[in-house]
C-alpha cells in the first residue's frame, strides 16, 4: 500500500466512514482498513525468512547422486526415504527439476 492511500484512508475515516466502506473504496479487507485507519505511521512491509524444507538435511546427498548418475526424480526419492526423509514425492520431483534433471 502506498503511503498516500493509507494517508487517505486515515481521512476518510476521520471523514466518518467505517472500515467496511474504506475497503470497499480501497479494494482492501475490512481488518486492513482498520489496521491503516488506526495506525500513526505508514505501515512498513519487511519479508520473513522462508521456512526450511524437510529436503534441506538431503539436498547434498541428492547432489553427489545426480553428478554420480542421471537419476530420475522418483529414484532419488526412493534413496532419500531409505535414508529417513518423510517428505512428499512432489517436493523431491520439483528440487530435482530445479537442479536440471527430472
Amino acid at each position: 500500500m502506498e503511503g498516500a492511500s493509507w494517508m487517505e484512508i486515515r481521512a476518510d475515516h476521520n471523514k466518518g466512514l467505517n472500515y467496511t466502506e474504506i475497503a470497499r473504496k480501497y479494494n482492501i479487507d475490512r481488518r486492513t482498513a482498520k489496521k491503516y485507519a488506526e495506525s500513526d505511521s505508514r505501515p512498513v512491509y519487511s519479508l520473513t525468512d522462508s521456512k526450511p524444507s524437510k529436503l534441506d538435511p538431503y539436498k547434498e546427498q541428492i547432489m553427489c547422486w545426480l553428478e554420480e548418475a542421471p537419476y530420475s526424480a522418483m529414484r532419488i526419492w526412493e534413496k532419500i526415504q531409505e535414508h529417513g526423509f518423510e517428505g512428499s514425492y512432489t517436493v523431491a520431483k520439483k528440487y530435482v527439476r530445479e537442479k536440471g534433471t527430472a
